[in-house]
């Protein structure tokens, strides 16, 4: 039997990274979480926030009526103070940029 290259890098499934802490776990070597997005009521964004769905369908409902669909592979940067709220469909696992 062959022995694994340790320099080698290996996959990894962001869906079970996600799932193994739903708040949010770090990619490594990134500035990226992992998370499970969870519904929320409306409320005013703290800091800015750039979302990418990677399963799932997630809408965010924006002022005025606008909203938007995020399906797979959809991105969205929402600035600080931007009132939102999210619905996801089903589970919804994205990726977020942390500071």
């Amino acid at each position: 039997m062959k022995e694994i290259d340790n320099n080698v890098p290996q996959p990894l499934n962001l869906v079970a990274l996600a799932r193994g802490n739903p708040k949010g776990s770090t990619v490594p070597g990134t500035r990226l979480e992992a998370f499970i997005v969870e519904k929320e009521a409306l409320h005013e964004l703290p800091a800015d926030i750039w979302i990418m769905v990677i399963q799932g369908e997630l809408i965010i409902d924006l002022p005025y009526g606008d909203f938007r669909l995020l399906k797979k592979g959809d991105s969205l940067h929402l600035e600080k103070g931007t009132k939102v709220s999210f619905e996801p469909l089903k589970e919804v696992v994205a990726l977020r940029q942390i500071s």
